[in-house]
This record gives structure tokens, C-alpha cells and sequence, in this order.
């Protein structure tokens, strides 16, 4: 159900492609941002690994996709990857998690394999986890999460994709 409502959602603008497990991680693309001012059609990109994970990954990175209809806000950053990337990834999962778990999929299965994190890294996750609750209300997540990013100074702005793709639907 949550494929199909997410493929409904996005107007039929969701992919999904199955790798070899390369012991690189799941992930997910929002395509259609160019910038902070312009967004045209929105397209998720998911890239699962065939490996003894394959179904809890698709649902983790479905449900990174499902915080668009939910209301929660994205972010556009000027550093693509590395910290802020990091960081919007760890608040993710705070908010995706009760979902997760409430789907009957295991804690310990939530996340696959990753690298060892350096100390930025660990610390970013501790950070993250003790905003805790905070994250859990569109509200909450945008005030909290632009906080954590103004705090590091990484130049950033809050998107509001849902709206965005409720206009494109509506004009197709």
C-alpha cells in the first residue's frame, strides 16, 4: 500500500532499480530541483541492492519518500553530500522509524551495512537522536533540523515539495 499510494502521489514519477549487493548502501533521489527557487516535476530515484535486505531497504527508502506527502519539508543545500546530507539523512529516521517498526519490521534491520563513522559523524547521529521528539511534526522537524544546520553553518533552505507536487498533478 505504501508503493502504491507513493506512486500515485508522484504522479507515476517513482523508480525503483535493483542492484547487485556491491556493499554499497540503499539509496534515494528527489529529481527536479535545480535550485532553490526552481522545482519542476518531481521524480524519486530508489537504487536497492539485492542482498538479504532487499525488502526492509525498499521499505526504509520508500518511507524517506513518504515524508513529502506526510508534510515534512526538504531541504536544498548548498553541500549536496558530506555533513548535510548526514544530517537530513539522521533526522529522517527519527521520524521514519515508529512507521517502520509499526509496518512489523525489525529495529535491527532498519539500517543495512555502513562504513564506521568518524567522530563528526557519531556526534551528528547523538545530536540528532537527542532532538528525539521535536522531529516528529513537520513543525518541529523544519525549526529543529534548520537549527541544527544553522548552528553548523551550512547554508541551506527549506523546501515544501508536497505542495510542489500536488501543482504538477493537478496540471497533468
Amino acid at each position: 500500500m505504501l508503493a502504491e499510494s507513493l506512486w500515485e502521489f508522484y504522479n507515476h514519477q517513482l523508480y525503483c532499480t535493483v542492484h547487485a549487493d556491491d556493499g554499497e548502501p540503499n539509496r534515494h533521489r528527489f529529481d527536479g530541483i535545480r535550485d532553490r527557487e526552481t522545482i519542476d516535476t518531481i521524480r524519486v530515484y530508489i537504487s536497492i541492492r539485492d542482498n538479504d535486505r532487499r525488502e526492509e531497504g525498499l521499505v526504509h527508502e520508500l518511507l524517506h519518500a513518504n515524508l513529502i506527502p506526510l508534510a515534512y519539508p526538504r531541504f536544498w543545500l548548498k553541500e549536496k553530500s558530506g555533513l548535510a546530507a548526514g544530517i537530513i539523512n539522521q533526522a529522517d529516521h527519527v521520524v521514519m522509524r515508529p512507521t517502520y517498526l509499526s509496518l512489523g519490521y525489525s529495529t535491527d534491520r532498519f539500517l543495512g551495512r555502513s562504513r564506521r563513522l568518524n567522530a563528526r559523524e557519531r556526534q551528528v547521529d547523538a545530536d540528532v537522536k537527542q532532538m528525539g521528539g521535536a522531529l516528529r511534526t513537520p513543525q518541529g522537524y523544519l525549526d529543529r533540523v534548520s537549527q541544527y544546520l544553522q548552528e553548523n553553518e551550512i547554508p541551506f533552505a527549506p523546501l515544501y515539495l508536497a505542495d510542489a507536487v500536488v501543482v504538477q498533478r493537478a496540471m497533468s
